[in-house]
């Protein structure tokens, strides 16, 4: 199925990231520094220009996991048919966020699917990263972002057979639930969400 263009003027297609598949892990990504971008990244899907994009430099942002707070490199490119520039992040990312997908995950699951309380899950982060500050209002940011993203990601997983099942009356515990036992890993979940959905995973709604 081809994959539609975007239209410019759409605010909600405003947004210039690539999420790759090319690594998972986040110390590797930092052991290899600016060498892990020495593959070419190929497609806009701002104008649906399907040749190679070119690097347009580098920025630093942060990433916070379970154990660590880390500053990696994040590769730019731009198109040369429209001149969209496109910041390309890797999978163990979410745009806009530095929490690390796996961190913000495991937060879900323990709320949601474990039923957890709150101070629970705070305490239990806090003490794996002592340079962290993670409070209860992290926990509602995430939850309600999540509640808000429930029906769009539902209807991902209509295209998978395995994970049809509770289509009708999805509850938020199911979806995660489904997120977890994603083919490979919950990093491919993200990718792929990002190839096949016009916005990427737990975006704004």
């Amino acid at each position: 199925m081809k994959t539609p263009l975007l239209n410019p003027n759409s605010f909600l297609f405003s947004y210039t990231m690539i999420i790759n598949s090319f690594l998972k892990n986040i110390t590797k990504y930092l052991d290899l520094g600016k060498e892990i971008y020495l593959s070419p990244i190929y497609g806009c899907k701002f104008c649906g220009y399907e040749g190679m994009l070119h690097r347009h430099g580098y920025y630093s942002r942060n990433v916070i996991t379970k154990y660590s707070i880390h500053r990696i490199s994040i590769l730019r490119v731009k198109c040369p048919s429209c001149g969209k520039t496109h910041a390309v992040l890797p999978s163990f990312l979410i745009p806009y966020y530095q929490y690390s997908l796996e961190f913000i995950f495991e937060c879900l699951y323990l709320s949601f699917v474990m039923k957890d309380s709150y101070s629970k899950i705070v305490n239990l982060f806090n003490s794996l990263n002592p340079d962290l500050s993670f409070k209860a209002s992290n926990i509602s940011s995430f939850k309600k972002r999540m509640n808000e993203n429930n029906s769009i990601v539902n209807s991902f997983f209509a295209g998978f057979d395995s994970l049809y099942y509770d289509m009708d009356y999805p509850k938020v515990s199911s979806i995660i639930e489904k997120i977890k036992v994603f083919p490979k890993d919950i990093f491919d979940f993200n990718s792929t969400f990002f190839k096949m959905m016009p916005k990427y995973f737990f975006s704004k709604v």
